[in-house]
Order: C-alpha cells, then sequence, then structure tokens
C-alpha cells in the first residue's frame, strides 16, 4: 500500500473523528438544543417588554408552551390563586427549566429584563415576571441571585407577588440566609404574608441557633397571628416531634387546633376549660393533611408540552 494512500485514510480518520467529538461537544449539544426549542412554538412574537434578540424569542416560546390551559383560568378566584401560587412558590414550568439548561449564564440577562421591565396587571395572565423567577432560581448563579434581590427592594403593591416569590427563591437558595439570619430579620419586616414565608422556612428547618433571634421576634410582634405563628416555630425547637397550637391557645371559635408539623398533619379539639395545652402529642387516627403557610389552592400544574 502506497505511503500516500496511507496518510489520506489516517487523515479521514482524523478528520471523521473530529466532527464526531464536534457534534457531541456540549456547545454543539446547546446549539441543537436551542433550536429545536426554538421550532415549538415558530409563531410566537415575544411581547414588548421582552429584550430584542434571539434569547428573548426563546423565553417568549417556552413561556407559551407552559401556561395553564384557559380552562384551569375561567373562573376569577381561581385564577387570581393561580397567578399568587405560581409567582410566589412557581410551578416547575418544564419547558423554561429545559431553556434555562440550553442557555446557562447567556440567559440571565434576559430573564432579568423582563422581570424588571414587564408590566404586572392584576388577574392577567400569564405574568412574564413570574416566570423569569423561575428561571432565575433555576439558573441560580451570582447575577440572578442578584436580580432576585433587587425585586426586594420594590414595594410596590401591584408587584407584591413578586417581591414574595423573589423572597421564597431566595430562602430557598443554598447559601442565601440561614435560618438565623431570616428569624434575626423577621421584626423589620413589614409584609405579614413575606414574615409567614420566612417562619414556614424556618419551621421546615428546625435550626436551633434561630431560637434566641425567635424568641426575640416573638416579643416585639404585634400582630396576633404572627405571634401565633413564631411561638408555634419556638415550641416546635423545644418539643421536637410534638404537636403545637399556631394561635399561642386562644381558640377563638372553642376549638383548639394544632398542627403536627413533622407529619405534615392536623387536627381539632374542643377546648378545655383550662384553654389549649401548648403541645400535645398526636392522636393515632389522624388524616388531615396541613396545608403550607400561605398556600394558594390552584389548578393542578400543567404538564409538560412535547
Amino acid at each position: 500500500m502506497k505511503i500516500s494512500s496511507i496518510l489520506i485514510g489516517a487523515g479521514a480518520v482524523a478528520l471523521g473523528g473530529y466532527v464526531w467529538m464536534d457534534y457531541n461537544s456540549a456547545e454543539s449539544k446547546n446549539a441543537r438544543e436551542l433550536k429545536e426549542i426554538g421550532t415549538l412554538a415558530p409563531d410566537v412574537k415575544p411581547p414588548d417588554c421582552f429584550p430584542q434578540g434571539l434569547n428573548g424569542r426563546l423565553f417568549a416560546v417556552v413561556i407559551s408552551r407552559d401556561q395553564r390551559p384557559p380552562a384551569e383560568l375561567e373562573n376569577d378566584v381561581t385564577r387570581r390563586g393561580v397567578i399568587e401560587h405560581d409567582c410566589i412558590r412557581g410551578n416547575q414550568p418544564a419547558a423554561v427549566l429545559r431553556l434555562v439548561k440550553a442557555l446557562g449564564p447567556a440567559g440571565v440577562a434576559t430573564y432579568a429584563e423582563v422581570l424588571d421591565k414587564c408590566p404586572v396587571a392584576k388577574d392577567v395572565y400569564p405574568v412574564y415576571a413570574c416566570f423569569a423567577l423561575d428561571a432565575l432560581a433555576a439558573e441560580g448563579g451570582k447575577a440572578s441571585v442578584a436580580a432576585m434581590e433587587k425585586v426586594l427592594t420594590n414595594r410596590d403593591k401591584a408587584r407584591k407577588n413578586l417581591y414574595l416569590g423573589a423572597l421564597y427563591r431566595l430562602m430557598n437558595t443554598p447559601g442565601w440566609k440561614t435560618t438565623e439570619q431570616l428569624a434575626t430579620a423577621l421584626p423589620e419586616e413589614q409584609e405579614w404574608k413575606a414574615k409567614e414565608l420566612m417562619v414556614e422556612y424556618i419551621r421546615n428547618h428546625k435550626d436551633a441557633a434561630a431560637k434566641p433571634a425567635l424568641e426575640k421576634a416573638y416579643a416585639t410582634e404585634l400582630d396576633q397571628q404572627e405571634r401565633g405563628l413564631i411561638k408555634a416555630a419556638i415550641l416546635e425547637l423545644e418539643n421536637p416531634g410534638k404537636c403545637v397550637v399556631t394561635d399561642e391557645g386562644r381558640a377563638e371559635n372553642g376549638l383548639c387546633r394544632y398542627t403536627c408539623h413533622d407529619i405534615n398533619r392536623w387536627f381539632n379539639v374542643p377546648k378545655p376549660k383550662a384553654g389549649c395545652p401548648l403541645v400535645t402529642e398526636a392522636p393515632k387516627d389522624l388524616s388531615q393533611p396541613a396545608a403550607p403557610v400561605n398556600a394558594a389552592t390552584p389548578a393542578a400544574a400543567p404538564e409538560a408540552q412535547k
């Protein structure tokens, strides 16, 4: 065999290997993924508040795929509940998360601009800025955290759900704040729903280091409902595995209501003459699951569209 033929064959093999490696590189895979995402809804036009360019169009495409169907939004009360739930707690939008994974940090500027510039109108769905919160939380980098922290500086009532949604996602971002820091911040927080989200997080994490700050917050809190929830968090730290009252035992409706946080259940018993014990054991026949603090009751989350 001629040397030239050997060299040509070796070159062909090398070229084929390069092509194969290039096709399977992360950059090539992401490029193909973004092209496929763009074909999911090719006729979708980004709203005026979206940035121009490919990333803005792709973000509009995936939001159109993750929107709840109109049948889930016909009732005004249900629609408001859906908007509040999805904006505050997120709805795991599959197509949005797919785009976030494909774009990586390059998508953060797009999500941040949508969050900052898109209007929030009462009862109007979809709320593009809420999808932007989902995207930023999923990306999770320093720039994403900074964009969500910026939302916490805006106390506009019209954007309250965004404030609460940014807080909820930031609390669930590893390394953002400790439970002790959150408990310390409770007295300064003016939004009662934000306080409830913070107390919910603290109760979920059961960090003894937060107890002194919780006791200080309890001593200065004036709202009865918030006092009851903070007291419940303290009681759960002091009595692990037990069920506790969330209203300081007032039982104004004649029933002592207990939350069994560790097993996600609650129950009521008639108020004794001596008053409600603040702590008790869980009965054996519990069946009622406990609803999370500040939870809406939206329609079921939409399945990912293919």
